[in-house]
Order: C-alpha cells, then sequence, then structure tokens
C-alpha cells in the first residue's frame, strides 16, 4: 500500500503547486525572499544586480529560474522603487501577515489551514521584517510541528484501540496494556500514556464523528468508481482499523451485540471493488509463524510506516528517552490546571494529589503513591524536585549551545537556523525539551530554536532528497567544471520539481546557493553514517543492513571516508544473510544437523568440501567461519523450538486435529503448514517432549489427507492442459473416471464417487467439485510461481554456461595429458562385460538399461606405486568437478520441470518455463568412452632361402638364424574402488646375436649380424603405461 501512499502525495502535491501558484508568481514575495531587508536606495539595486549577474552563468536567458525574472534584472531601479512600502509599510505584506499571526499563535494547536498558508508567507517574508515575524513564525512552526506529531501519536493509539472504543472504561483497560510497549516510541505517545483519563475521553467522544467521517467518504468513493484505483488502498486501510468501532445501532441485532461489531458494511462493497481492480489491502504485521515471537504491538499497526510517514511530511519522530522518576515528573506538572501554583515543589504535589488514582499502578511512578495519595517517597521526590530540574535544565542548555542553537537567548530567524543535526541530536535533544521546558522555563527559547531547526532540518531533507535523487555520483569532486556540472543538473531538476513544496522553490531560486547546501548535505549525512556504521558495522542485525546498506549505497558515491566501513557492513551483512540462508536449507533436509553445535560443524565439514566442487558458492563465506556460525544458528533454533513447543500447547492443534480427523478440507488447511515444521525442527530440537508427542500424532491425523492428496496430484498430470477452466475439466474428468472404471483402478477411481456417510452427494456433484478444488490450486500456483521460478531460471542459465566452460576444459586438459577416462560398457543384462560375475546389480532396470538416477561416482585415484603426472591429477580434479555440477544441474533441472508441469494451464508460465526446457534440453554430461579388454594375438614368420648357383665357388656356408624371445614383461595393474580391473601388457622384443662362423677361406672369424629381429613395443616403450581410471556413471 505504500505505492498508493506516494500518488496520494504526488496527487496532493500536485494540488498545493497549483493552489500556490499565485504565492509563487508575487513579484513583491519573490523579491522579499531573496533581497531580505535591503528592500530600498542603494541596496537593493545593488543586491538585485548581484542576483542577475549570478544566475546568468547558469540562465543565461535568466526564463529557468523564475517566469518574471527576465523583467526584474531589465528594470532593476525601477523594482526597487517603493518596494519597502508594499513589504514593511503599515498596509504592506508583513503587516498583514504579523496580525494574522497575533491571533494564531495565541490558539494551542492552529488548522492545517493556517500552517499551510501562513508557514509559506513566513518563508517568503521572514527575512525582509525579522523584527516584526521572527518570533511569532517560530511559534507558528513550532505549533504545527508539534501538531503534526501529536497527530501521529493519536493515529497510533487509535489503530491500537480499535474495537474497545465503545465505552471509557474498556478503552482504558486496553490502553493500560499497550502503553506498556508504546509508551517509548515517542515523547507524545508518553504523554498520552500518564493522561490515560483524557486520552479515552477525547478517543470515545470522537468514535462517532471519525466513523461517519469513514462512511462518507467510502460511500464517495463508490459513487465514483473511474477515480477508485487511486483511493483504494487508502481507505481499505481506514476500514481495517477503524470499522471496529463504528455500529448503526437500527442495524444491529439486538441480541447479539457482536453483529454490531464491524459494522459499516460499504467497507466489504469497497473491498470487492477494489478486488475486481487487483488491488488488496494487505494490513501490517507478518504472518503468524509459530517459531518466531508474537507479533509486537509496533509490528501489528504499522508503526514503522507511519513515522516514515510522517519522515516524508519533515517530521522525523524518534524513541522517547524517558527512562526515570524526575524525567516523568518534569512533563506531569507542566498540565495547565497546576500553573496557579507557586513553584515546581508544589506543582509536584498537587501531581500526587490529584493523579494518585491513576499512577499507583504505573511501573515508573507507582512508588510514589500509597492507594489513591502521595507516599513519603512521592514527598521527597517532589522536594527534590526543583533542584533535579535546574541540574538537567542546565545540561540541556550546554547541549543545544554545542549544536549552535543559542544566541543571547534570541530566537534565530528560520533562514540562519543551523541544521547540522543528527536524528539521534533530535530525538535526545527534543526529548529533553518536551520534558524540562516548561512555560516561563529558562530554556524556552533554546528549545524553540532547537525544535525550529529540527523541523528545517527535515523539511530541508525532503527538499533535497528530491533533488539529489539524480545526481548521486556528482558530489564527488571539486573546481570550476565540476561546480559547472553540478550546476547544469540542478537546474534540471528545479524545471521538473520547482514548485512540488516551498523549500523546493527556495532552493531553486537560488541555484548557486543550492548547490552548496546539496553537496553540503551530502557530505554531512556521510559523516552521521559513519558514526552510525562505527557503532553497528561489526555485529549488524537485519534491520542495521537494510537501512545501512542503503545509506551506503547511496551515499558511498560521492564519500571516499564511508568506503571501508561501508564494505566491511557489507561483508558482515552478506556472511548474516548466508548463516540465515544456510539455516533454512539444512533445516529443509530434515535431518538433525543443526541439533547440537558439534553436529552442525561436523555435517558443515563435510559439506564445506562438496559444495565448491558442485560449484555452489553460496556458503563459503560462511563456511570460513564454522564455529562461530554453526553456533549462531544452533542457538537460534533452540529459541525457535521453545517457542514453537509453546505454540503447539497454547493452539491446541492436537484437540482440533483430533476432532477433525475426517474432515479433509480441515485436514488440507492444518496438516501441510504443522507437517513443515515438523519436518524441519522435530529432528533439531532437544527437550522436544511435548512437541516430539505432537508432530506422531500428526503424521496419524494427517494420513487421510495425505492419501488422497497422492491421488489428486496424480490426477492434475492426468488432466493437464484442462485445469484451467472448470467447463474443460468436467467432461475430461468424468471421460477419465469412465476408463479408471472400466480397468478397475480402484485408487484414483475412488475421487471420482460419493465416499461419504453423510450428506451423500450424487458422482457428478463430487466430479464437479473436485474440479474445482483442482482449477482453483492451479490458479492459486499460477500467480506465484512464475516470479518464484524466475531467478532458479536465471541462475540455471548462468550455472550451466559456466559448467559448459568447464566441461571443455576438462576435455581439453584430458587430451593434453594423454588421460584415458572410461565408463564400463554393460551387456544385455546391465553388466560389466569384464566382470559378469560381479553381484553389484543394484542399477540394473528391467529394460536392461542402466539406471541413470542414482549418482555419479569418481573412483579413487590413488593407486599404489603408480606415479600421476601433474597434468593428469588436474584432469582428474577438473573431470570431478564437472561431474558433481552436472548432478547438481540435473537435479535441479527435474525439480523445474516438475514446477513447469502445470504450464500447459498457466500462460504466465510460458516464458520462463521454455527458458528452462531450453537449458534443460542442452545439458549432457561429459563423454567418456567404454572400456573394454580386446586381447589380440599376432603371428609373424619370416622364411629365409639362399641358394649358391655357382658350383665352382668356394663353398661358403652362410647361416642366417632369427631368434626372438621375450625378455621383459610389465605389467600395470589399477584396480578400482568397485570391482573392476585393468591390465595393461606391455611385451618388448630384442633378437639376439647369433655365435659367429668361420668361412671356408680360413679368414678369421666375423660376426654374423643376422636379421635385426621384429620389435614389439606398446605405445611408449619409455611410458608404456596406461593410466586408466573407472568411472562408474549413470547417463
Amino acid at each position: 500500500h505504500s505505492l498508493a501512499r506516494a500518488v496520494a502525495r504526488a496527487v496532493k502535491r500536485g494540488a498545493a503547486a497549483a493552489q500556490g501558484t499565485s504565492v509563487y508568481d508575487d513579484e513583491d514575495n519573490f523579491l522579499a525572499l531573496i533581497l531580505k531587508d535591503k528592500l530600498e536606495g542603494t541596496e537593493c539595486q545593488k543586491k538585485l544586480k548581484e542576483y542577475c549577474e549570478n544566475l546568468k552563468e547558469t540562465d543565461k536567458e535568466l526564463n529557468k529560474v523564475y517566469p518574471k525574472l527576465k523583467d526584474i534584472c531589465k528594470d532593476k531601479d525601477k523594482k526597487c522603487t517603493d518596494l519597502k512600502a508594499k513589504i514593511t509599510g503599515k498596509t504592506g505584506k508583513c503587516t498583514t501577515l504579523k496580525t494574522t499571526l497575533d491571533t494564531i499563535v495565541k490558539n494551542s494547536l492552529p488548522s492545517d489551514d493556517d500552517c499551510k498558508e501562513n508557514e509559506r508567507q513566513c518563508l517568503f517574508l521572514e527575512g525582509a521584517c525579522p523584527g516584526d515575524l521572527t518570533e511569532n513564525c517560530n511559534k507558528l512552526r513550532n505549533k504545527c510541528y508539534q501538531k503534526k506529531r501529536d497527530e501521529v501519536a493519536e493515529k497510533v493509539i487509535l489503530r491500537t484501540l480499535r474495537g474497545t472504543l465503545e465505552d471509557k472504561n474498556g478503552c482504558k483497560k486496553e490502553l493500560k496494556k499497550i502503553c506498556l510497549e508504546l509508551a517509548q516510541e515517542s515523547n507524545e505517545l508518553m504523554k498520552l500514556c500518564l493522561y490515560q483519563e483524557s486520552t479515552c475521553e477525547k478517543f470515545v467522544s470522537k468514535r462517532k464523528e471519525k466513523c461517519n467521517a469513514l462512511k462518507q467518504d467510502v460511500e464517495k468513493a463508490l459513487n465514483n468508481k473511474n477515480d477508485l484505483e487511486g483511493k483504494c488502498l487508502l481507505l481499505l486501510e481506514r476500514c481495517y482499523f477503524y470499522r471496529g468501532d463504528c455500529k448503526d445501532i437500527q442495524k444491529c441485532d439486538k441480541s447479539s451485540k457482536s453483529v454490531c461489531i464491524g459494522y459499516v458494511p460499504d467497507c466489504d462493497d469497497l473491498g470487492v471493488e477494489c478486488e475486481k481492480k487487483n488491488i488488496t489491502y494487505v494490513p501490517p504485521g507478518r504472518g503468524f509463524d509459530p517459531t518466531e515471537p508474537e507479533v509486537t504491538i509496533a509490528e501489528d499497526i504499522g508503526l514503522k510506516e507511519l513515522y516514515k510517514e510522517a519522515t516524508e511530511r519533515g517530521v522525523y519522530i524518534g524513541k522517547s528517552y524517558a527512562r526515570d522518576t524526575i524525567t516523568l515528573l518534569g512533563l506531569l506538572i507542566q498540565d495547565e490546571s497546576f500553573k496557579t501554583q507557586p513553584n515546581e515543589v508544589e506543582k509536584c504535589k498537587k501531581v500526587l494529589e490529584t493523579k494518585c488514582k491513576e499512577l499507583k499502578e504505573h511501573e515508573v511512578l507507582g512508588y510514589l503513591c500509597n492507594k489513591d495519595v502521595a507516599s513519603k517517597n512521592g514527598t521527597d521526590e517532589c522536594n527534590a524536585l526543583g533542584e533535579e530540574l535546574s541540574k538537567r535544565r542546565l545540561i540541556v542548555s550546554e547541549k543545544i549551545k554545542n549544536k549552535h542553537l543559542f544566541k543571547s537567548r534570541k530566537i534565530i530567524p528560520w533562514y540562519n537556523l543551523s541544521t547540522f543535526l543528527s536524528n539521534s541530536d533530535c530525538a535526545r535533544l527534543e526529548s529533553d525539551c518536551f520534558y524540562f521546558a516548561q512555560d516561563q522555563s529558562p530554556l524556552n527559547k533554546e528549545c524553540d530554536n532547537l525544535k525550529a531547526a529540527c523541523y528545517k532540518r527535515g523539511l530541508d531533507a525532503r527538499a533535497n532528497k528530491v533533488l539529489q535523487k539524480e545526481m548521486y555520483g556528482l558530489f564527488y569532486g571539486s573546481g570550476e567544471a565540476w561546480f559547472k556540472k553540478l550546476l547544469d543538473k540542478v537546474m534540471k531538476q528545479c524545471a521538473k520539481h520547482k514548485t512540488a513544496s516551498d523549500e523546493l522553490f527556495l532552493l531553486c531560486v537560488e541555484p548557486l546557493k543550492a548547490v552548496r547546501i546539496l553537496a553540503t548535505d551530502v557530505q554531512m549525512r556521510a559523516i552521521f553514517l559513519q558514526e552510525e556504521l562505527d557503532k553497528r558495522r561489526d555485529f549488524p542485525t537485519k534491520k542495521d543492513c537494510k537501512e545501512l546498506e542503503e545509506k551506503c549505497k547511496t551515499l558511498g558515491k560521492d564519500s571516499k571516508k564511508i568506503e571501508w566501513p561501508c564494505r566491511t557492513l557489507e561483508q558482515n551483512c552478506d556472511r548474516l544473510r548466508a548463516t540465515e540462508k544456510l539455516k533454512h536449507f539444512l533445516l529443509n533436509e530434515h535431518k538433525d544437523s543443526l541439533k547440537t553445535p558439534d553436529n552442525c560443524i561436523q555435517y558443515l565439514n563435510k559439506k564445506c568440501h562438496e559444495w565448491p566442487r558442485k560449484g555452489n558458492n553460496h556458503f563459503s563465506l560462511v563456511c570460513v567461519f564454522l564455529e562461530s556460525t554453526c553456533k549462531i544458528i544452533v542457538e537460534d533454533i533452540k529459541d525457535r523450538c521453545k517457542i514453537l513447543e509453546n505454540n503447539i500447547k497454547i493452539s491446541n492443534v492436537t484437540g482440533f486435529l483430533e476432532d477433525n480427523r475426517k474432515n479433509i478440507e480441515l485436514l488440507g488447511r492444518d496438516c501441510p503448514f504443522w507437517n513443515s515444521y515438523c519436518n524441519r525442527f522435530s529432528p533439531n530440537c532437544l527437550d522436544f517432549k511435548e512437541g516430539a508427542a505432537f508432530c506422531i500424532k500428526l503424521k496419524d491425523y494427517c494420513k487421510p489427507f495425505y492419501e488422497r492428496k497422492l491421488l489428486e496430484d496424480a490426477l492434475k498430470v492426468e488432466l493437464r492442459g484442462k485445469l484451467n477452466d472448470e467447463e474443460k475439466c468436467n467432461p475430461e474428468l468424468k471421460r477419465y473416471c469412465t476408463v479408471l472404471k472400466n480397468v478397475n483402478n480402484a485408487s484414483i477411481n475412488g475421487l471420482c464417487k460419493n465416499d461419504t456417510d453423510s450428506k451423500p452427494k450424487n458422482d457428478e456433484d463430487v466430479r464437479k467439485k473436485l474440479c474445482k478444488k483442482l482449477v482453483k490450486e492451479i490458479e492459486e500456483q499460477c500467480k506465484t510461481l512464475p516470479a518464484e521460478l524466475k531467478q532458479p531460471a536465471d541462475d540455471l542459465e548462468k550455472d550451466s554456461k559456466t559448467y559448459e566452460k568447464l566441461k571443455k576444459e576438462a576435455k581439453d586438459a584430458m587430451n593434453n595429458s594423454n588421460l584415458i577416462l572410461s565408463l564400463v560398457k554393460k551387456n544385455e543384462s546391465n553388466i560389466s562385460k569384464n566382470n559378469s560375475k560381479s553381484k553389484d546389480k543394484k542399477n540394473v532396470v528391467s529394460n536392461g538399461l542402466q539406471d541413470t538416477t542414482e549418482h555419479v561416482k569418481i573412483l579413487r585415484r590413488g593407486v599404489k606405486d603408480v606415479s600421476v603426472t601433474e597434468s593428469e591429477a588436474k584432469a582428474f580434479d577438473l573431470v570431478a568437478e564437472v561431474f558433481g555440477r552436472y548432478l547438481d544441474l540435473k537435479e535441479r533441472c527435474n525439480k523445474l520441470e516438475s514446477d513447469c508441469g502445470i504450464k500447459k494451464d498457466c500462460k504466465a508460465l510460458e516464458n520462463v518455463c521454455e527458458k528452462i526446457q531450453e537449458v534443460c534440453s542442452k545439458l549432457k554430461p561429459l563423454k567418456v568412452k567404454p572400456h573394454e579388454i580386446v586381447t589380440e594375438s599376432t603371428t609373424t614368420t619370416t622364411t629365409t632361402t639362399t641358394t649358391v648357383t655357382d658350383p665352382k665357388a668356394t663353398e661358403c656356408k652362410s647361416l642366417q638364424t632369427t631368434d626372438t624371445w621375450v625378455t621383459q614383461t610389465s605389467t600395470h595393474t589399477s584396480t578400482s574402488t568397485i570391482t573392476s580391473t585393468i591390465t595393461s601388457k606391455i611385451t618388448l622384443t630384442s633378437t639376439r646375436r647369433c655365435k659367429p662362423t668361420k668361412c671356408t677361406t680360413g679368414d678369421d672369424a666375423e660376426d654374423v649380424k643376422p636379421n635385426e629381429g621384429l620389435k614389439m613395443s606398446g605405445w611408449s616403450v619409455m611410458r608404456g603405461v596406461i593410466l586408466a581410471m573407472m568411472i562408474s556413471i549413470m547417463i
């Protein structure tokens, strides 16, 4: 609903701009704003000339800043004539405004219209008439500022008291409870809680007025449905919080009061009409989680959102710092009814005399009262009050002086107020002023300046934010070119937004000053952020991360000082998020890994080695800090287990399920909810006796529901493409039920007919009801599933690209290292050809194919006495990672493709499911060759015949022999961790020199070299070893 609020605010600002056109275009007002008290003679001409010349640097035509500026600058002398009389004369603008303010500031709180118009006039005219206007303008602003703060506090109380404002007693009873939590949320809430009698009296009396206003606004909106879209959320919010106190006695059932509660039936009609426009109001707070503490009142009423809205109106509301007796008494004695008392001591005694009836049960002030009168402690505290207040006021005064907001006990003009204050400065000092600066207090002037400065700071921050929004990253620099670039950007922004608020107009009519203000503001915010980071960056909470990371992202572009503190914060927040993510991941495994720190460390030690090999680096940061991570998670689980067990007792779920164990619809509402918590937490909870007993009973109670759900899910698969419309579903279900009946499928067929003894229905009604249910379930899935699948689909695509890249690297590494990876080839019976007697048949399936759904295993490579080169080792590691990633991607594909099963019935899923299908269809494992042992024998016979044909020649017998034998056999055996064995046999051959023979010629014996012989070798004599790794893989 924040979007609707933003739209509404934009409309209001536009309307305000339109209404204020006469003010912004008033030439005298403009000159008074620019010239301040230099309104006549040469001073006026000189200042106007200076202003015009400065503007020509950025606006040569003098038409961008102010429409009449060109004429003003052309005729400066004439414009200064009689200007002072028009502004400060007896009938001048200042005189008129002074008279108006004299009347308004006498009222306790001015109206919205008084504030809006007169604050604007003060903005334009205060500088021209500081003596006449500064004090009253300060009073007006502070009253208007306080009015805005009071309105927020009243809205908070009204939201918490909804449904209890019928009478004052019911209101007071409820207010006592809520004040215990809410009183510290602001100074104004503390005051409302201290004055409970008057608070309830006020709200009960205004109940009817608020109800009538709500009824009229809703009726008006319903009568003009064309403009309903922009009003839906705001009106539905009012209906949610306030209709509980509205009722029409004439339309009540007098016999039952409850019928009256929640009247304003038009709110129901409004909800229907807004839903037609796809607008639904979501109340503040969070959904019920039985492992989390009860929702706080602040969460239930949307306090944070209310304060955020106030900030956008220029009002920052911080917590109250009232913690002790003196502070609270300082507030109570400011009551108008005690003004007649001479001093603070007497006022205090009068407070106890009149209010002890209310205060006697107060957590801080209760000890001051004895029944309905002051106790001795009360009297003592009152006697010491004056001195204590004086000490504290001196301390507060010094703090305000340090903020440059004290000047000779005078009110500082609006345009001279220092706004170098942080949120905590304003919250702390405003709180001090709220309790210690009553009328005639020495602190009055200082506190008036402080409140005005905090108000101005809020309004300026709102204006600065509009201009800075598109300028972050430009404020860090120096030099003329840098300044010119900033100035041009300011001019562009002002062209769009200058009339959106008075403060924006003020900035835009002096662009040179605006640049300095905006740049200084960014640097000051960076300094305040650094102070916050120094306190919270090392051990941030979720809230700290959300708030401070956003500020770092915005301001880090323009400040080097906060770069490293912001990096530290980011790192610690990343670790916090990873720890939270890890906790849910481990809980969803339904194991006892989080039961004790030792369980956690032991389990994560193993997982932290596995995850990187699968490309899962989500938990790398927490894996570095295992012990601290486990300690944080286990402690959190321990706390959640206690809360879960307590909520199981309080909610009486067991009794409810016992009474409704045959009601499938009610079981379907409660069983999935509670079962999810039992599955995740029961294995991880120590001392969970009652919770564990409940979880055991839950399985029994929910068995009928899950049995039926299993059948309905199977039916959804059969009816795919027909579940987007009941008209399509009904005939298809009827046809399918007929088929089931014919084949005697009793299980799913049971869904097609009436199976209840009470309230019997005919089969057609049963089928229609079933179709209606299935279609609604698909419709609900279709609303959320496309968004839920978007990120997983993007991650899948990204990880798939990484996988393909690694697969190529693995393939290249295998080739470069001569690494041979082999897959055991199966025979018709799915048994290794080389090990047909293997007893490991668990992966054999009926169709003779290898079961590819279990896991990928890479066998141990540390084989004894085999030296492995570095390249082979790297290739092996790479291949191992590739197969790990493949398995992970395949599992994710199976899950996502299953989720996409309803895509035929959900058009919104088409795009994301096409993306998933495209990625998953291309997913292929690393290819490896089947491994077989092939024995091949080759026999070579060489015959040499020598014939001597010359009979006369000297006969010489030449003996030529070939003798080949095995000189070395090298056998290398690599045995895998399963059953397969690879044997590589390398045979080396050599030739023996024959014994020398003597020739008949009588010459000396010479060596007779026979044939060099047949040489047989493996692929390489130097390295004839095949490194074979058996990879049993299901592909």
